[in-house]
């Protein structure tokens, strides 16, 4: 077994973990701000290391570099996701928006 198969299994691991605890999380939370915090390492770690174990296997192949650009486009739209996605829910507790300059 060479060391590239063992980081690039490590990596694999450390992704289906974090996607798990992730999804558990969002299971066992009760409401939906407690459960966007779970959104954040699923769309972020996770990504992150299975596109690090395909480029490792890969090397920058088709596959590597669309990998890597999902991974990035998931870095770069999560927390913009997370962001609209509470002040939805804020805005639907409240039935309105509030006017910030008022």
């Amino acid at each position: 077994m060479s060391p590239v198969t063992v980081v690039v299994d490590a990596l694999l691991i450390v992704g289906v973990v974090v996607e798990l605890v992730c999804c558990v999380g969002i299971v066992v939370m009760r409401t939906a701000y407690d459960k966007l915090h779970y959104t954040g390492p699923a769309s972020i770690v996770g990504p992150l290391a299975f596109a690090l174990a395909i480029v490792l296997r890969e090397a920058l192949s088709q596959a590597g570099i669309k990998a890597l650009l999902v991974a990035l486009l998931l870095i770069v739209a999560s927390p913009v996701l997370t962001h609209a996605t509470a002040r939805a829910i804020y805005i639907r507790e409240r039935d309105h928006v509030e006017d910030p300059h008022s």
